[in-house]
């Protein structure tokens, strides 16, 4: 697991998304500058533009915690696309 993460990362702070098939996609994204307020002193301060880490999920990953999918459903269709995968990519 740490290997995972720590190649996940290493790709996303160098700009690279990092697509996992059916499971989601790890990125980097520019979050805008803005407005917001010290919560002690409730003081306007100006917080610059910065780069956030962001996970969007994929299909099955969804469909899985919509409980649409069993787990034998789940399995079989990431199975499949990951072969799907491969021979598009052959």
């Amino acid at each position: 697991m740490n290997a995972f993460v720590e190649a996940i990362t290493y790709y996303i702070s160098e700009g690279t998304p990092v697509h996992i098939s059916n499971f989601g996609t790890f990125e980097v994204r520019k979050r805008a500058a803005r407005v917001s307020h010290d919560v002690h002193s409730r003081e306007k301060i100006l917080v610059g533009e910065q780069n956030i880490p962001v996970f969007r999920a994929g299909k099955a990953l969804k469909l899985a915690t919509k409980q649409e999918l069993s787990d034998e459903d789940m399995v079989i269709e990431t199975l499949s696309n990951m072969i799907l995968e491969v021979q598009h990519h052959d």
